[in-house]
């Protein structure tokens, strides 16, 4: 099939120039022997098949395709990845040449995966230009020259002057086809001194042909003559007919451009020769015009209209195949951005397939961290129930205890009294005492199991005892109690001889001390939540103690103190004892809290 011109230039500077010499030679004979000889379905069969295919690119394409499938299939079957990417990039190649831009990109692509996993910077930067004359053939040249310039980038790092010729002349011809010749020059004048140091007259005779398209196209026509003239020669000299009729043809144009026509005629005729041998369509239909201007010029009208009607026809061919290779671009451009919905489709679904899972887990971790907390909550709950429930059992012990430290030392101080009133043989006074000792003894005894008692029993308790020890004191010691009007003693609780500490101290250590009558004032009031118990006296107060009585300190008042925390503990309140001294006695400030029996 014949290979318009565009496009077999492109291929042999961008994909197949180094299987150009071997086509020259025309190797497939002795390949096809080598691989007749060699059945074993190993990597060697593997290698000769892409070799084969390689050589039939520009003759056979379409018989090629058989040996790239067996590579492909006995490489895939050996688990040769390398064998396997370089089948698929021949594959690519066949499907380009017949201008199947589709499957070749599916074969390109397929062959990138893997040189990707195997982390072949070499194989993947070539598939990447491959892939970039795809996109400069749809005209997408922004990503055909991001692709070209990654390729050079590789190719430079490497110190591979092949490639990085094929790389400059790519993004040249990039930058050519986007009408910035001057970009386009400037890479091509780097890669023809590259191609120059390596002595490769095949790369050179391709750059200069395409250098001096680039003046023409810049006007300089003096520079492109000289250029295409160069190309032409040397194109002729390695038997290159395509770049050699290529130039001719062009050389023609120019000379017809700076109005020499005698040499535009010279090689007008040659250019036309070599266009039919080669079956290059497009080229005849350039040689036409160009002896058509000729002629027209030399006043040779019947040979002018005739040239002119030649060149119509095959350009009219050219046209058409060329609407036929747009509309195929059009539908393959087509079909790749449906293709790349379809995965962009794909990649939002996965990406919500992992966002759910990623959600999911998020959500699955936070029912774990509020399910440890709730746990460990309840579990800090039940172990403080616990802790409260003990401490609980624990201080209504030691109230217990303390309740039974009191009651033996108010019984050992009333004993005391009556065994003074024995000693002063004061018989009536000893059995008066002796009896309200009683009395007062077993309403102890009968409230020492009771946590609270009403404030009404308290106080009868108080003043039997004040009785008691007035008696001891013979009758000096007065006393007064006084209840707020606000405050219900029959339904009012406190713990059972509460204030009896404190009325204690007033008589033995205020009272006694008076050489005169003392006075024992209590008063009862409500403050808030708060209960308000002032027991007030006289006395002669702490700071006229008699000095070894100095740091005695109560033990009623200790434990009355600790009852009292006891119960602020329990029922988390804030019950406390002041004492104030005044300028005659002490004042007691008891602060309970207020408990109702209703």
């Amino acid at each position: 099939m014949p290979v318009p011109f565009k496009r077999a230039i492109t291929l042999f500077l961008i994909c197949f120039l180094p299987l150009w010499g071997i086509s020259q030679g025309n190797p497939a004979d002795s390949l096809q022997q080598e691989l007749a000889s060699h059945t074993a379905k190993d990597s060697v069969r593997a290698n000769l098949l892409v070799k084969i295919a390689g050589s039939m690119t520009y003759s056979e394409p379409q018989g090629a395709f058989p040996y790239v499938e067996e590579a492909i299939s006995i490489s895939k079957t050996l688990d040769w990845t390398k064998g396997e990417a370089l089948a698929l990039r021949q594959k690519g190649h066949l499907h380009y040449v017949m201008a199947d831009e589709l499957n070749a990109l599916d074969a390109y692509q397929s062959a990138l995966q893997l040189s990707h996993a195997m982390q072949d910077k070499e194989l993947e930067s070539t598939l990447i230009s491959n892939i970039g004359n795809i996109y400069a053939d749809l005209k997408q040249y922004d990503k055909a020259l991001e692709n070209y310039e990654s390729y050079l980038a590789f190719a430079e790092s490497t110190g591979n002057i092949n490639e990085q010729i094929k790389g400059l002349s790519n993004i040249a011809i990039v930058y050519n086809d986007t009408e910035r010749y001057t970009e386009g020059v400037a890479y091509l004048e780097k890669a023809l001194a590259l191609a120059k140091e390596e002595g490769n007259e095949l790369f050179v005779a391709a750059i200069t042909n395409n250098l001096a398209l680039a003046y023409k196209k810049l006007e300089q026509y003096p520079k492109a003559l000289e250029h295409y003239q160069d190309a032409a020669v040397l194109a002729h000299t390695i038997g290159n007919k395509y770049i050699e009729a290529s130039a001719l043809n062009s050389i023609g144009i120019v000379n017809i451009l700076v109005g020499n026509y005698d040499a535009a005629s010279e090689v007008g005729q040659k250019a036309l020769e070599l266009s039919q041998e080669i079956e290059a369509v497009e080229w005849q239909a350039d040689s036409w015009k160009v002896l058509s201007e000729i002629y027209e010029h030399d006043g040779k009208m019947t040979e002018a209209l005739e040239a002119y009607k030649n060149h119509v026809r095959l350009q009219d061919s050219v046209l058409s195949e060329e609407k036929k290779m747009e509309l195929t671009r059009k539908e393959m451009q087509f079909q790749m951005e449906r293709q790349q919905a379809v995965a962009d489709e794909e990649i939002k679904r996965q990406q919500l397939v992992k966002n759910g899972y990623l959600a999911g887990a998020v959500v699955l971790a936070l029912i774990s961290v509020a399910g440890y907390f709730v746990y460990k909550r309840r579990r800090d709950a039940l172990e403080k129930k616990k802790v409260a429930e003990f401490n609980a059992k624990v201080a209504e012990t030691e109230l217990k205890a303390l309740r039974s430290q009191m009651n033996p030392h108010f019984i050992f101080n009333s004993l005391n009294s009556i065994s003074d009133f024995i000693s002063k043989k004061d018989v009536k006074q000893a059995d008066d005492y002796l009896v309200k000792f009683a009395k007062l003894t077993r309403s102890i005894l009968e409230n020492s199991e009771k946590k609270w008692i009403s404030l009404e029993e308290d106080l009868e308790l108080m003043e039997l005892y004040m009785q008691l020890e007035s008696l001891r004191l013979e009758n000096k010691l007065h006393y007064s109690i006084v209840v707020d009007e606000s405050i219900d003693p029959d339904n009012t609780l406190v713990p059972p001889m509460i204030l009896q500490p404190f009325v204690e101290n007033s008589i033995w250590h205020g009272i006694a001390k008076r050489t005169t009558d003392g006075t024992i004032d209590i008063t009862i009031k409500n403050e808030g939540d708060m209960l308000l118990c002032v027991v007030e006296d006289n006395g002669v107060g702490r700071s006229k103690k008699v000095p070894q009585e100095e740091h005695k300190s109560s033990l009623g008042v200790k434990i009355t103190k600790n009852r009292i925390d006891i119960i602020n503990h329990l029922k988390n309140t804030k019950g406390s004892i002041a004492m104030i001294d005044k300028e005659m006695g002490l004042r007691v400030e008891l602060k309970l809290p207020l408990e109702l029996q209703f």
